[in-house]
């Protein structure tokens, strides 16, 4: 049952039944008519609270099964028909009538029968209570796909295309895109569904999906995932694959059948309950026999045999699980580890396999600078700031990382020209005329002369490498000619128009300005604010949804001002960053972060009419140059050096590592990535075994592969690519869930991570195992005491209301065995 229907149970039988049992258990309390108001408030108790516990057994004694929902039925119905006998029939119902406490029944001298509607009412609460804890419990599994469904596009731009040829866009549920339709990717924006790139060039940051932290370089024919993050340029992506038949849906999928596997684990006390339940009954119905042929009275017959069945009500039972959960999971919380429910320690206790993901399991997924490479003659240092130089500008994380790495010397002066170089690097100029490459060291390599096995360090074979170097941009021997565009989806005036961007026709006199744009939330907003700035005389605009900011080409004598109170009374927020007057050494600020891309085609757009050559003496400005000069230069610049730049290894992983085999796991590194790079992280942290260049759809099938040898599983992962993996792993073992990952991830996993520390997982496996231990010992004991009150109960040495008495001993003695947990892991950090 819904655990949203068990809340109004659970409230009522608290509210209610907690008086009864006050009202019964304490002589001094009752007064006049008490029996017939505990009778009032115990029947709703009995009857629509008890209903989750009553249908299910009337249905399984249809076909002859017996379950705790059986044990907990029977138990409560006969204490309540026993209760109103003795009301009607007993002398129980009798005004000023107080019942007394005898423990043994066949000693009772009171002149009426007793009545034990207390007992019935609170297993109903304490029941409902556990049964409340474990829906909720599930109801948070099916959270994985609603937040798969989250992950995706909610809007896509449609580009559409009229009779006469003239393109337009238009904003559209991504739900309703078809197969063949053509959409706009701003940079910033998701990737709306699977599809082939038509036109354009960028990168393409699909963490969420294959875990790999750098973002992948795309540009036309290239396929592209639905829910990727476009970085930088703009596409124009052709849909393939719409619906459920996307790569999202099929994640999604996975989930579903690997949680629909994952029956929950039976209960130990379910496990026995086939046996113990007809056998209960059939004690009770002996004692009622036995006591009749012996000369004993109905009343103290009937007494004894309702004795035996409240006697074996499982409120123990039912506490020892949810109990030993609540106190495990509260610990494990305070260690920042968050458990989902029982099955999840029933698993714990037998895992022999740990598949751990690398990047943002192993590894923190996010790049830095590990090691700098400089040649000879150029200090560490030295490359690190030229380095820096030349990869400010630009916005791909590879690129920041090496920015952050390093501080640049004033004496380089400030960016004058950058250009974007797809599959090659960057090349950036300072206004005091210096030329710094950063890019493959293929690239450098022809461009200096170096063998680029100098810029391919040996030990830096699992890191994405940056050659660096310098050169005076005079002696570089450029010329102005027809500038080229690297990306021709950049020019958005032009794009629009649907015409190829092969030449730029240049326009004198224009200037480059940053805005901060605040308040948007999706693409239509970007097109809004682009449509209402491209309205005013010689604008054009490219917004930035995921920077929130906007470069806008305007003519010099167009004061900013006006593009500010532009957005503005477009209903958005916005603020003039810097202005600049475009073309050769005024192109750039100090700090100026434009996208590679649109710098480029700023510049072409801002000197259209120069003259075709340069001055003698003067240096050409980057904006006429055609990018074909410039990826034909050969030994024209000296070689800096190499800056490795890798995902890194989280300081605890090792220490995790060494744990996991103490604890009898062997641990498996699963990746996306490519070999190399797995190995090198497998090495470090001490594992053997590795499995790289795995797709999302393989991750699950690995894990149900070792299942299938006989492997109890733990799966620990942070990405949507891990969803499915984590799931399949609660099917013969766990899956556990960084908390710095996604949400996904989080819902389909059994253990949450708050910590995203690998030696969290040790302590889960610990406190699980100890938990599940103490469980057990819970179950023990509630069946023990069974084993020795049953046959007193039998033999008349305990009346129902002692019996309850001792019911609740029993509970308590589970309560208290159940604390012991709060001591665990009392030296983990």
């Amino acid at each position: 049952m819904h655990e949203q229907s068990l809340k109004p149970r659970l409230i009522v039988s608290l509210v209610l039944g907690i008086p009864v049992m006050l009202l019964s258990m304490i002589p001094a309390w009752q007064f006049w008519g008490w029996q017939w108001v505990v009778a009032a408030l115990a029947l709703p108790v009995v009857t629509w609270c008890a209903w989750p516990f009553h249908k299910p057994a009337f249905k399984n004694l249809r076909h002859g099964a017996f379950t705790m929902d059986t044990l907990v039925s029977l138990g409560v119905l006969a204490a309540t028909l026993w209760s109103f006998w003795a009301l009607f029939f007993g002398g129980a119902g009798q005004l000023g009538m107080r019942m007394s406490m005898s423990f043994f029944p066949r000693h009772n001298t009171d002149a009426h029968a007793h009545i034990y509607f207390e007992g019935a009412t609170m297993v109903v609460a304490f029941l409902l209570a556990g049964r409340y804890a474990e829906g909720r419990a599930r109801r948070q599994a099916a959270g994985a796909l609603r937040a798969l469904l989250d992950l995706g596009a909610k809007t896509a731009t449609l580009l559409e295309v009229d009779a006469s040829g003239r393109e337009s866009e238009r904003v559209i549920p991504a739900s309703e895109l078809q197969v063949g339709d053509v959409f706009v990717v701003r940079p910033g924006e998701k990737v709306a569904t699977d599809g082939v790139i038509v036109r354009g060039t960028s990168a393409i940051d699909a963490s969420l999906l294959t875990g790999e932290s750098v973002p992948v370089e795309v540009a036309q024919g290239d396929q592209v995932t639905g829910a990727t993050l476009n970085t930088s340029g703009v596409l124009r992506v052709e849909a393939t694959r719409v619906g459920s038949e996307t790569t999202l849906a099929q994640i999604g999928r996975m989930v579903e059948q690997a949680q629909a596997g994952k029956a929950p684990v039976q209960r130990l006390a379910d496990k026995v309950a086939g046996v113990f339940v007809p056998v209960v009954m059939g004690l009770s119905l002996l004692t009622l026999i036995l006591w009749l042929v012996f000369g004993s009275s109905v009343q103290g017959a009937f007494t004894a045999a309702v004795s035996v069945l409240v006697i074996a009500c499982p409120c123990a039972l039912g506490l020892a699980t949810p109990m030993a959960l609540l106190v495990g999971s509260g610990r494990a919380a305070q260690l920042g580890i968050l458990l989902r429910g029982p099955e999840v320690l029933e698993a714990a206790h037998n895992l022999d396999t740990i598949v751990l993901d690398k990047t943002g399991t192993v590894t923190s997924g996010e790049m830095s600078v590990r090691q700098a490479y400089p040649l000879a003659q150029v200090s560490e240092a030295e490359l690190l700031a030229a380095a820096a130089f030349a990869e400010g500008p630009s916005e791909h994380p590879i690129a920041k990382a090496i920015s952050q790495s390093s501080s640049v010397p004033a004496d380089f002066g400030q960016v004058a020209d950058f250009v974007n170089l797809p599959g090659r690097g960057v090349f950036t100029v300072s206004d005091s005329g210096r030329a710094f490459f950063a890019g493959r060291p293929e690239w450098i390599a022809t461009l200096t002369g170096v063998p680029a096995s100098q810029l391919t360090p040996a030990e830096a074979v699992d890191a994405t490498l940056v050659a660096v170097a310098s050169a005076n941009l005079a002696d570089l021997g450029l010329t102005a000619g027809t500038a080229a565009s690297v990306n021709t989806e950049a020019d958005d005036a032009t794009d629009k128009a649907g015409d190829e961007v092969d030449a730029v026709d240049f326009k004198p006199a224009t200037q480059l300005v940053k805005l901060d744009v605040q308040g948007m939330t999706c693409a239509s907003c970007v097109g809004r604010v682009e449509k209402k700035l491209g309205k005013l005389p010689g604008v054009s605009a490219v917004v930035n949804l995921a920077t929130n900011s906007a470069e806008v080409h305007a003519p010099a004598d167009l004061d900013p001002q006006v593009l500010q109170d532009t957005v503005i009374k477009a209903g958005y927020e916005a603020k003039v960053l810097s202005s600049a007057l475009e073309g050769g050494a005024q192109a750039a600020t100090q700090g100026n972060q434009a996208n590679a891309t649109s710098s480029v085609q700023a510049q072409s757009a801002g000197n259209a009419n120069s003259a075709g050559t340069s001055q003698p003496g003067a240096t050409t400005p980057l904006s006429q140059v055609d990018v074909e000069q410039i990826l034909n230069l050969e030994n024209k610049a000296q070689a800096l050096g190499t800056i490795a730049v890798a995902d890194t290894v989280k300081a605890s992983s090792a220490q995790a590592i060494k744990q996991f085999k103490e604890l009898g796991m062997e641990p498996i590194l699963l990746t996306g990535d490519n070999q190399s790079v797995a190995d090198a992280v497998a090495k470090q942290v001490g594992i053997e075994r590795v499995i790289a260049q795995v797709l999302p759809a393989d991750k699950q099938q690995q894990v149900k592969a070792l299942q299938d040898q006989g492997r109890v599983v733990a799966m620990v992962g942070d990405g949507v690519n891990d969803a499915g993996a984590l799931a399949q792993a609660g099917n013969r073992g766990l899956g556990m869930a960084m908390g710095s990952g996604t949400d996904v991830a989080m819902e389909a996993a059994d253990v949450t991570l708050v910590r995203s520390d690998l030696t969290s997982v040790g302590a889960a496996v610990r406190i699980s195992r100890a938990t599940l231990r103490n469980i057990k010992q819970n179950l023990g004991w509630a069946f023990g005491y069974n084993l020795i009150a049953i046959p007193l109960a039998m033999l008349g040495w305990m009346n129902p209301m002692i019996a309850g008495a001792c019911m609740a001993f029993s509970s308590v003695a589970v309560v208290l065995n159940s604390l012991r947990l709060r001591s665990l892991e009392r030296d983990a950090k």
